[in-house]
């Protein structure tokens, strides 16, 4: 076994535990504030990122761990960082929708080596480590079919930003809202969406879906053609201003060249 595959079984367990406790404090009621910058948080988010803080620590102490509600924390210089969202999908959370998750994923040498996101109410966990290929709750994933166009009978997953802000008038597909990023990589991951897109997201509420969709044969770039980067997404933080796609390497210029931003 390699040392991300053993890792990923480690981080596996790790999410798994993590979101059943997420579910067992959900049974006694989400308390939800909001934070600075306007968006839902609730003490299940900030209670399940302190325990994948400790657990990470206790086991890597030298990683670097990045994090929606505490932020960076950092330990040695290049060493290897953790990028958490302890509940990805916090608004269906506070709202009793079944569509959240907890992400973990490793960057190693700039670019994801492990992704984990266990959905505890949906009873699945996506795991998946570099050159490992992809598994749902320990199956191995098939690889994604070779082909170049989209059809009205297939579902793309947009967010609530892309509603707003790019037309798809050109994309023959049906369009979804999940109201998880994490959630609609995996999907893309198994073959359930042929693709995904988001405007605005972290590196925490990306990066493990996108090896789980990337071990697979999907790929993620940014819709203005610039080449996704682990490593830029943690330190350059959010582009509100460009779309990051996820989808079957094969499709993925036929999505780009058919949708088109709003008023610009």
């Amino acid at each position: 076994m390699s040392e991300w595959a053993a890792i990923r079984d480690w981080t596996a367990e790790l999410a798994g535990e993590a979101g059943q406790r997420a579910a067992q404090m959900l049974k006694q009621g989400a308390e939800a504030s909001h934070k600075a910058d306007g968006t839902v948080v609730t003490n299940i988010d900030t209670a399940i990122e302190r325990f994948l803080r400790e657990s990470i620590t206790a086991r890597f102490p030298d990683h670097a761990i990045l994090g929606e509600e505490y932020g960076y924390e950092a330990r040695d210089a290049g060493a290897p960082l953790w990028a958490i969202d302890p509940i990805d999908g916090t608004v269906n959370l506070a709202n009793n929708l079944p569509g959240w998750g907890v992400s973990v994923a490793l960057i190693a040498d700039g670019e994801p080596v492990v992704g984990v996101v266990a959905f505890p109410l949906l009873g699945e966990i996506f795991a998946a480590a570099k050159g490992e290929g992809a598994t749902l709750n320990g199956v191995p994933l098939p690889m994604l079919p070779l082909l170049h166009e989209t059809t009205w009978d297939d579902t793309y997953a947009i967010c609530s930003v892309s509603v707003r802000d790019v037309d798809f008038a050109g994309l023959p597909v049906r369009l979804r809202i999940h109201g998880s990023a994490a959630l609609e990589l995996c999907w893309v991951g198994a073959g359930r969406l042929v693709g995904a897109q988001s405007i605005g997201t972290s590196l925490y509420d990306v990066a493990a879906g996108i090896l789980i969709a990337q071990e697979v044969g999907a790929e993620t770039a940014w819709f203005s053609g610039d080449e996704w980067s682990a490593l830029a997404m943690a330190f350059e933080g959010k582009r509100p201003q460009d779309i990051l796609l996820t989808a079957p390497a094969t499709r993925l210029n036929f999505i780009r060249e058919r949708i088109r931003y709003r008023n610009r």
